[in-house]
């Protein structure tokens, strides 16, 4: 079963009720995976700098090319461990930032994540 750190809806990893740092399992697991992978610049990772999304290029580096992160975005969470599918990715660029809706088939069911860059 997938497992990883829960994190807060301000992405800060917390304590749980049983006094430890929060676990998140199965299904949310993955979802924390997805969203935090969603989140990696390409080169940030000091031991996987080819790894992450090419913000740069694709969404700072004159008009956002909506198009190009989405192939990124839809290549990233499709190499998350046991997500089997991303059934859709809507973006919006308007108003100065550029937010993004993904629906993503786990093997533990169907989830959504949200973001912005």
């Amino acid at each position: 079963m997938t497992r990883t750190l829960a994190v807060s809806a301000n992405n800060d990893i917390f304590v749980g009720p049983d006094g430890a740092l929060a676990i998140a399992t199965a299904r949310e697991a993955v979802l924390h995976c997805c969203a935090q992978a969603a989140k990696t610049q390409l080169g940030e990772m000091i031991y996987a700098v080819d790894q992450g999304l090419p913000n740069f290029e694709a969404v700072w580096n004159g008009a956002p090319n909506t198009s190009l992160f989405e192939a990124y975005l839809r290549r990233t969470l499709q190499d998350v461990p046991d997500v089997t599918g991303v059934d859709s990715v809507t973006i919006d660029a308007t108003g100065g930032a550029l937010t993004y809706i993904a629906t993503i088939k786990t093997i533990y069911g169907p989830g959504a994540i949200n973001g912005s860059v």
